[in-house]
């Protein structure tokens, strides 16, 4: 069963990334800016069947007016096995996994995909159930990032971090309740980084698995961070200390 994905930045890294899972681009017909001209040229260089539609099909179609113009039928997005991200992870020496503990928002998903590719994390993990799958919406708040970094779905996602851990990766846990500063922890080596779900964070049986936690000191009067944005914070702390550790 296909998917729709829309907007700019996705249409672009689909194209760039997985042509050959596209089978309609539905592109505005009328005025049409340079971004979106670039990429109905990379499409029709690509052999990609278009479709001109006015505006008020595409809005129909995605629901939204935030398409800018261009809207795709795509091939459900695929997940990579597990244990083929295993041994991906095996042959690094510092690999960085990020497993998402029951994140159903899929605003979140998206936005945490974009955060781990712009700062090189090489997978992420999620559970099979009671979790957001990529969709339009992911696809729009990830700009293109759910093409590039591999996904995937486990039956039981403790068991896959013992499975982690089994290898030599560490694994620290986002909690607003408790831990350190990530700044105060050593990222440098293999890690697995573990995001809580918007309303319960990490789950107890999850949160036993991690061997640290870390916690983002807040300064106001919210009580905790976006799931989304506390992932990014941990992340560029764990580029930080690795550049350093480099220097």
């Amino acid at each position: 069963m296909p998917d729709l994905i829309y907007g700019i930045n996705p249409l672009r890294a689909a194209l760039e990334e997985k042509p050959e899972r596209i089978h309609k681009l539905f592109v505005i017909r009328g005025r049409r800016n340079s971004r979106v001209e670039e990429v109905v040229m990379q499409a029709r260089n690509l052999g990609v069947p278009l479709v001109f539609q006015p505006r008020e099909a595409l809005d129909r179609m995605t629901g939204s007016a935030s398409h800018q113009g261009l809207v795709a039928r795509v091939a459900t997005t695929p997940f990579t096995d597990f244990e083929e991200m295993v041994a991906a992870a095996a042959k690094k020496e510092t690999p960085l996994l990020v497993a998402l503990d029951h994140v159903q928002d899929p605003h979140n998903l998206g936005a945490v995909v974009r955060s781990a590719e712009a700062l090189g994390v090489d997978g992420i993990i999620v559970p099979r159930h009671r979790s957001a799958v990529p969709g339009p919406a992911a696809e729009k708040a990830a700009a293109g990032a759910l093409w590039r970094v591999p996904l995937c779905r486990v039956p039981n996602l403790s068991r896959a971090i013992t499975r982690l851990k089994d290898l030599g990766l560490w694994v620290v846990g986002t909690a607003a309740d408790e831990g350190s500063p990530p700044w105060e922890l050593d990222l440098t080596g293999p890690l697995v980084v573990v995001i809580g779900g918007e309303e319960k964070g990490v789950r107890p049986a999850v949160r036993s698995s991690c061997d640290f936690l870390a916690s983002i000191p807040l300064r106001g009067q919210t009580a905790s961070l976006n799931a989304s944005v506390a992932a990014g914070i941990v992340f560029y702390e764990i580029v930080r200390q690795r550049s350093v550790l480099l220097e």
